[in-house]
């Protein structure tokens, strides 16, 4: 039993976080679509990281690589 009254439990994003935590990976796991985009995606951001990190070390030889962190 909740000691929140129900509209704070939606105004805290309790159902969202839920939702976002347990049910939304195992369903965009097994969507082969978003699988697809997110590879598309990883191997933009990798292309990008090596242009970037090739043109620093043009102009810089000494400068260290980059790395993008991702969320």
């Amino acid at each position: 039993m909740s000691y929140m009254n129900d509209k704070s439990i939606l105004k805290e994003g309790v159902l969202d976080f839920i939702v976002k935590k347990f049910f939304l990976p195992k369903a965009l796991k097994n969507d082969k679509e978003f699988q697809k985009l997110s590879k598309k995606a990883d191997k933009a951001l990798s292309d990008f990281e090596k242009a970037v990190n090739a043109r620093l070390k043009k102009n810089n030889p000494n400068a260290n690589p980059i790395k993008i962190k991702s969320i």
